[in-house]
């Protein structure tokens, strides 16, 4: 509609303007060198107007045509878009459902035209790793940091994770050493170290890492002392290990003062003593725990310490008790236990009773039988020893279970058994 009108109007004025023009006087003469055109001034109006429109129209075309042009690309783009995306959304549907094939050939597919290739290819390379390729894996890592190169922390840590799944812990350490150089202060690649440490075990390591731990707030308060728990346990344990007091002993002494103060860092470390029978040492790290800490372990540790003056320890934690009328259930057990060592069978008796009513055990029937050996009772030495037995054979022991170290219950039970076995036949 817009060209005729724009047409009648052409018309109108060139039906107007055209005898005047084609009236006026004039000639005009255009020479180049030694040759010369001449026509009248209206010709040449003329020509130059068709000129001028010629011109406009050879640029209105090209103008279109490109314009068409990018239309048309934009429209293909476009259509390439919505298809990477749905390949995306399809991709990550799949891994999420755990389809780990469907996951990588629907990211890689996606990858080719997507304008968030890096994630692409990071979910590619996990949905690899589920299915064990690690060739393919590496490789979409490797495609990761060439299409977003200033990415290189996030695709270590991908890559680091993965080989922390995949057990892969000396290219794990490799590839968290070098994002460490790169960001020193990162949390995620200190969280990965903590774990990869306790993985190798070296808990030397773990230990210098808590301090950045604790000050970047890599983990709450509790879990940091669960893992300063484990490490030094760990230390204390390669230490004894090694068959050398002195090592265990010297490891002990360089940790810091804090560490050598933590309830359950001496409860460990004593219990190592025990294995060397430094029985001494032991009691003297442990009666300062009965005094502030006492509970079942610290109270059943200290009635596994056999000293050369047993009635000074029980001296001890009866005054202890006398104050401390509310102490936990196995003070009887560890006061018997101390009564026996120091041949006070009478005491050992008392408490063993009240360690039976309160808390039964095959470990308090056993020493309850010994002392009754002692006490020239033989039949009822007997029946405890049968109740003993019959305590760790039962499947369904409803006594409560004291606060021991993890597996220490099954190892008293394994230290008894044969007593028991033998008395029986």
């Amino acid at each position: 509609m817009k060209w005729i009108i724009i047409l009648l109007v052409a018309l109108l004025i060139g039906g107007i303007a055209g005898p005047w023009i084609k009236d006026l006087p004039g000639i005009v003469i255009i020479a180049y060198e030694k040759t010369s055109y001449e026509m009248r001034l209206w010709v040449a109006v003329a020509f130059l107007l068709i000129t001028v429109f010629l011109l406009f129209l050879a640029i209105w075309t090209i103008y279109y045509f490109f314009s068409r042009a990018n239309k048309i690309k934009g429209w293909h783009g476009g259509r390439k878009g919505r298809r990477s995306r749905k390949l995306t959304i399809e991709g990550m549907l799949a891994f999420t459902e755990g389809r780990w094939k469907a996951a990588e050939k629907s990211m890689i597919e996606a990858a080719k035209t997507s304008d968030t290739q890096l994630i692409n290819y990071l979910i590619a390379a996990q949905a690899a790793q589920h299915q064990n390729a690690e060739v393919r894996r590496d490789s979409y890592l490797r495609q990761a940091h060439i299409a977003e190169p200033a990415a290189k922390v996030a695709i270590g840590l991908t890559q680091a994770q993965l080989q922390l799944q995949q057990n892969q812990f000396e290219h794990a350490l490799a590839s968290l050493t070098e994002l460490e150089k790169k960001s020193p202060n990162h949390p995620y690649v200190q969280k990965l170290l903590c774990q990869l440490f306790e993985q190798l075990q070296d808990w030397q390591k773990l230990l210098d890492l808590l301090p950045s731990l604790k000050k970047h707030h890599v983990y709450s308060d509790s879990e940091l002392m669960e893992i300063e728990h484990r490490a030094i346990a760990g230390l204390l344990k390669q230490q004894a290990e090694k068959q050398e007091i002195e090592k265990l002993v010297d490891t002990w002494q360089k940790l810091p003062s804090n560490f050598r103060k933590e309830k359950t860092n001496i409860l460990n470390y004593a219990e190592l003593l025990l294995q060397f029978e430094q029985f001494d040492q032991a009691f003297s790290l442990i009666k300062s725990l009965v005094k502030k800490h006492a509970d079942n372990r610290v109270l059943t540790l200290l009635g596994n310490i056999k000293t050369e003056d047993p009635a000074k320890q029980l001296s001890f934690l009866e005054n202890w008790y006398e104050s401390n009328q509310s102490a936990p259930k196995a003070i009887h057990l560890t006061l018997g236990k101390l009564a026996f060592h120091a041949e006070l069978w009478g005491k050992a008796r008392f408490f063993l009773e009240r360690a039976l009513q309160t808390q039964p055990s095959a470990e308090a029937y056993w020493y309850m039988a010994e002392t009754l050996k002692h006490l020239d009772e033989p039949q009822h030495a007997y029946d405890c020893y049968q109740q003993g037995l019959e305590f760790i054979l039962s499947p369904n022991q409803n006594s409560e279970i004291l606060a021991l170290p993890k597996g220490s219950e099954d190892m008293v039970s394994a230290e008894l058994l044969p007593k028991f076995q033998k008395l029986e036949n």
